[in-house]
């Protein structure tokens, strides 16, 4: 037979005799996929625009100059992602390419590549349907722990339509391809032709990675739109790069004994005066002027509770979606202007816990060197309390479980504590069957005899919208948000209902807030509203009730603000405040949004950005934010208390002053 014949299963290879025909067949799987990527990502950023809901026309010139950076990121991605196959198509001898067994390996790769890059384009406009943004730190995040993740998107979409029509498209783009590719890859080109190709190639990549500046995707003041102009791939990439950065590497720095003694003055008040501050660090003696009272103390996390969603707070048309709680803040003292801190679970966690500000990158939650930190239940441990953490989850997930143990919870309760039959969705059993637990466990603690700390973190108010049937009039197989922040309302209603015929709650003091808002939305650098929360101190006898406090609190004050409803005196290190007791000071609020860190202070906010930025923005009537083209001495005060707040934050963890030091003192231990 004549090694010119061929057999029916394999294609013909048509000579090609000009040497440029030939090197373009070589990489023509390249081409291709590069067109196809470049579309993908087109088409990507018109619907994360519709996602959005799009600009007005008056945009139209922001607009544009946010698809050029965006296209300009696109190529860049493209060719890092091409890289593998652009260097597989130059080290194959075309001997190799005509292979049955690796034909079919390169479409198979081409093949699995296309439904990849169509599924990670859906799953970017679910992403930005829910954080207003291209894929951050949140989704770094949820890429490790996917027991969660996956869960909750398959029982929140159809997902199994999702992938098919994924994979129906995948084919429909490859196959009118596949017959010439197979054709033509194979041709012979010589060595040295494909060298030059490949050295073209990596000086084009070099070259387009310098160029393309990491701030190209800031085309205008619009956060949003700013995101539009990115690639989710890059930002991707940005977001796992800063995981563990330094802050002093991105941030704005002062000398560092200066920013400790700005912070050490902006800690400082009648409780604890700058003269008993230690030297280059924020421990302190906390003198709070009356006897100890040693009551329980319980913190409530309720998932996704943005103070939108309250009644009372944000009062509108219609019945409220939360009497419980409404009802509730009529008989203790409501925070009105409090903030989260980020809008993670993990980071209302660290700064419930720590009342450490967001440090750069992960939360302390997840960091391995977040071992026997100043937190609160430490504190009250060395005061001989008993203290535990309940989750309906699993406690595994962010790494909860290791922070509490590390620091200062003695027990963890998860969804292997509670029963098999109960109600639960991806995140967990449902709240009722959570707050049961938690008064089951509180019993048990206050029988032994010793005060206890209980830190409860729900988790309902969440996707898939979820929940058991009959406890609310609306019909739970519409999973709609609404829906189930009733659900969660009235959960935590029956829960605190339920509390006041057990023997502890005359001496317990309940600390209800919002881990964070439902979905990040707007255009502000820091999307405020999306960080506001409701704060909630309910303890009737020992709270005021009906007061409503307007000052900018932080969910990083929580901390102080329970030791000074405790009484007596201890030594801290904390950076939040005790906002029951600012006594004229204003207060100040902290917060972290993809790579900008904020400090808020009455209308105005300071926000520290990538390569040493500064801004400061007035906040306008709704929320909006007006950035000060000429920032006075005041707007200069703010970014210097903000850089003193993280700076110090930041090298204290680092370094370990922020310990807790078992000599630390706690006059009132017994």
């Amino acid at each position: 037979m004549s090694n010119n014949t061929h057999t029916s299963a394999e294609p013909q290879l048509r000579p090609v005799t000009a040497r440029g025909s030939a090197l373009s067949a070589r990489y023509l799987p390249a081409l291709v996929a590069a067109a196809g990527m470049l579309i993908i990502s087109f088409v990507t950023r018109i619907s994360v625009t519709l996602v959005h809901g799009g600009w007005p026309a008056r945009e139209w010139w922001p607009v544009s100059r946010a698809f050029a950076s965006g296209t300009a990121y696109d190529v860049l991605v493209a060719q890092w992602l091409l890289l593998p196959l652009v260097a597989y198509l130059t080290l194959a001898s075309a001997r190799w390419l005509g292979r049955r067994v690796n034909r079919a390996m390169l479409i198979g790769t081409m093949a699995v590549a296309t439904f990849a890059m169509l599924f990670v384009a859906v799953a970017e406009a679910m992403f930005f349907a829910e954080f207003d943004g291209r894929f951050n730190f949140v989704a770094v995040d949820y890429l490790i722990y996917p027991t969660e993740i996956v869960t909750n998107i398959w029982e929140s979409y159809p997902t199994g339509w999702i992938v098919a029509a994924i994979a129906a498209t995948a084919m429909v783009i490859l196959l009118p391809a596949r017959r010439r590719i197979l054709r033509i890859v194979a041709v012979p080109v010589p060595w040295r032709q494909r060298t030059v190709a490949f050295a073209i190639y990596a000086a084009a990549l070099a070259t387009t990675s310098v160029a393309i500046p990491s701030d190209l995707s800031r085309v205008s003041d619009d956060r949003a739109l700013n995101e539009v102009a990115s690639n989710g791939y890059y930002a991707f990439w940005k977001a796992l790069r800063g995981q563990g950065t330094r802050y002093d590497a991105l941030y704005a720095t002062r000398d560092e004994a200066d920013a400790v003694s700005r912070a050490q003055r902006l800690l400082s008040d009648a409780q604890a005066p700058l003269s008993t501050f230690a030297t280059g660090t924020t421990l302190r003696h906390v003198a709070l002027g009356r006897p100890e009272t040693r009551l329980n103390v319980v913190v409530v996390l309720e998932e996704s509770f943005g103070a939108q969603l309250v009644g009372t707070l944000h009062p509108a048309p219609g019945p409220s979606l939360t009497p419980h709680f409404d009802s509730l803040a009529a008989e203790g003292t409501l925070l009105t202007n409090a903030y989260s801190t980020g809008n993670r679970t993990i980071r209302a966690l660290e700064a419930t816990t720590s009342s450490l500000p967001p440090l750069p990158g992960i939360s302390v939650v997840r960091r391995p060197e977040s071992v026997d930190l100043f937190t609160l239940p430490a504190l009250l441990r060395a005061r001989g309390y008993a203290t535990e953490f309940i989750y309906g989850g699993r406690a595994v997930f962010d790494g909860m479980s290791a922070y509490m143990t590390n620091n200062g919870i003695e027990r963890v309760v998860d969804q292997n504590d509670f029963p098999s039959g109960a109600f639960r969705n991806a995140w967990g059993v449902a709240d009722e069957t959570i707050f049961d637990k938690a008064l089951s466990e509180m019993d048990s603690l206050d029988a032994s005899g010793r005060p206890f700390y209980t830190l409860v973190l729900s988790v309902s108010n969440h996707r898939p919208y979820t929940y058991p049937a009959g406890r609310i009039a609306a019909d739970p197989n519409a999973r709609k948000r609404t829906n189930v922040v009733q659900y969660a309302d009235w959960a935590l209603g029956r829960f605190l209902r339920s509390a006041r015929e057990h023997r502890f709650f005359d001496h317990t003091v309940f600390v209800v807030l919002g881990d964070h808002g439902p979905r990040v939305y707007g255009a502000a650098e820091i999307p405020l509203a999306s960080y506001e929360v409701p704060v909630l101190f309910f303890a009737p006898g020992i709270v005021p009730a009906g007061a409503r406090l307007s000052d900018v609190a932080s969910s990083m004050d929580i901390a102080p603000t329970v030791l000074g409803l405790l009484g007596g005196e201890y030594d801290s290190k904390f950076f939040g405040r005790d906002v029951l007791a600012l006594n004229g000071r204003e207060g100040v609020a902290v917060m972290t949004h993809n790579n900008e860190i904020a400090l808020l202070r009455g209308h105005r906010l300071a926000v520290l950005g990538l390569r040493g930025a500064t801004a400061v923005y007035d906040i306008e009537r709704g929320g909006g934010l007006r950035a000060l083209a000429s920032p006075d001495s005041a707007a200069n005060k703010l970014v210097e208390d903000a850089i003193a707040y993280f700076e110090t934050a930041d090298a204290l963890f680092r370094r370990g002053g922020y310990r807790f030091d078992r000599a630390v003192s706690v006059a009132s231990a017994p």
